[in-house]
């Protein structure tokens, strides 16, 4: 753990936000979602094994791809079995367009005109 993963002080039920680092292939942790503010830092050697370990997982709600390389960006997140993939950021929702997940995440398609 790099940081957080402990209760915050003061009144309620809070736990600070945590990072996980040297998170193995096929830990529990990357395969599940976790309601609460948890990242999970993964190493790959290549493109491909990227995107198969993004995509060995019973969910598909979001995924973000990060690199500096616009080409890349795209050409990943169009590989990526996942409801919305963003480039360089996340949590961005743009309510103009329908949402939700693939696989095992939500029931269908949310918000849009």
């Amino acid at each position: 753990m790099a940081t957080g993963g402990g209760a915050l002080d003061g009144p309620g039920y809070f736990v600070a936000p945590t990072v996980l680092v040297d998170v193995p292939e096929g830990a529990e942790v990357a395969r599940e979602e976790i309601f609460g503010p948890v990242s999970t830092v993964e190493t790959f050697t290549d493109e491909e094994e990227a995107v198969r370990r993004a995509d060995d997982v019973p969910l598909g709600r979001s995924a973000s791809v990060r690199t500096e390389n616009a080409r890349r960006a795209h050409a990943v997140a169009a590989r990526l079995d996942s409801g919305t993939v963003r480039v360089n950021s996340h949590l961005v929702l743009a309510s103009e367009v329908p949402w939700g997940g693939f696989k095992g995440s939500g029931y269908g398609r949310d918000l849009s005109v």
